[in-house]
């Protein structure tokens, strides 16, 4: 799946739409995809264009290298009819797109019963929810799709148990880095005298286990480590989160920062030294993580993560070598895993670099695409029909 150095196939000319729920300036792994695909599909040549909706819309604009096309509030019952018009004017326009981009199944509808040539990709939660009817939907779309992509093989395996393994096997292909800098100075060896950088940044609900985090910081406070936590993203488990804080009178150590800009999210990934996600299965299983891009992107910015087991974040990393995973139901596990890196930075740094160099290698939405487009046999002749 990692092929060194892949590339995807040429598009030069071709037009390449990306459905997607949400895109640049919101938050959100969903549009972090969305971003990613996009640039990964306009950097082998494509002319791309993304629909999308947004608070901000309706509005057309260029976002760096892709057009944006947004319908406005997804919240409006005529939503999908506008998406719709939207694409009818830009084929009328341009013609058939080589390719539409799906980046969840929902968006893929459109696409399907419009008779275009799509692929669609399935992440993590969004497909585990829903009656009968929403499995069929599902299976219509996967069955019609040119290729079914899952972010990681965890997700691969949920979303056959979830619709049976009747379907075309889908293609693995792991996410690329969001919000991490560019480029990363290498950490200082003297940050060891200063107390060590613990860093998440998550939507805050409670499969991201940051409460979790908390608690155990809690203990290794008592034991007289030192360090400075801060907990940057919004969402419904926020306010229990900065509650626990309180409780525990960590108020001088933890920092509950709530949206963190993309400046100093970039800050922050540069200077960390540890980072946190040991998220959880919640649920009965159908609440997990897919992927985790915010791991990646603490891994190329050379920071030691710990995550948790369950979901596909696992196959992020090499235990005890590019990371530590943990069952984040235990206690003791997430609070001994902190423990060892805090008291050993030299364990810390090696590990850190270790991750970098696996995150370089990896973690890009160029070999995403190319996955992709491997799968479908693509190549100039074959896409432009």
């Amino acid at each position: 799946m990692n092929d060194e150095g892949m590339e995807p196939a040429r598009l030069d000319g071709r037009h390449v739409w990306v459905m997607a729920k949400g895109y640049a300036a919101e938050e959100g792994g969903m549009q972090t995809y969305a971003q990613g695909v996009a640039e990964a599909y306009a950097r082998a040549g494509a002319q791309v264009t993304v629909f999308t909706q947004t608070a901000s819309g309706p509005r057309e604009m260029r976002v760096g290298p892709v057009a944006m096309i947004d319908v406005g509030r997804a919240k409006s019952p005529f939503m999908p009819l506008h998406l719709r018009a939207a694409m009818r004017r830009k084929r009328a326009t341009c013609g058939v797109p080589a390719l539409v981009h799906g980046t969840t199944w929902r968006t893929s509808i459109l696409p399907m019963i419009s008779g275009l040539p799509f692929v669609t990709t399935f992440h993590g939660r969004e497909f585990m929810y829903g009656g009968g009817g929403t499995c069929r939907v599902m299976r219509l779309v996967a069955r019609r799709a040119r290729a079914v992509v899952t972010v990681s093989g965890y997700s691969a395996a949920k979303l056959s148990t979830r619709l049976g393994p009747t379907l075309p096997a889908p293609v693995v292909a792991w996410n690329g880095l969001g919000d991490a800098p560019a480029e990363c100075p290498p950490k200082c060896p003297d940050a060891a005298e200063a107390a060590p950088l613990i860093f998440s940044l998550c939507r805050m609900e409670p499969r991201k286990n940051i409460a979790a985090c908390v608690r155990a910081l809690a203990d290794l406070r008592d034991e007289g480590f030192r360090f400075h936590y801060v907990i940057g993203g919004r969402g419904p488990a926020l306010e229990e989160i900065e509650r626990i804080v309180s409780q525990l009178d960590l108020a001088d150590m933890v920092e509950v920062a709530g949206f963190i800009p993309a400046s100093r999210a970039a800050t922050l990934y540069a200077e960390a030294d540890i980072f946190l996600h040991p998220q959880i299965e919640i649920d009965d299983g159908r609440d997990f993580e897919g992927f985790g891009i915010a791991i990646a992107d603490a891994m190329f910015a050379e920071s030691a993560v710990v995550l948790g087991k369950a979901g596909g974040a696992i196959e992020l990393i090499e235990h005890g070598v590019t990371g530590l995973a943990v069952d984040g139901t235990d206690h003791a596990e997430l609070r001994d895993a902190l423990r060892r890196l805090l008291a050993d930075p030299c364990e810390r740094r090696a590990m850190a670099a270790a991750a970098r160099a696996h995150a370089q290698r990896t973690f890009c939405w160029h070999r995403h695409v190319a996955l992709i487009l491997r799968a479908i046999g693509e190549s100039a002749a074959k896409i432009d029909r």
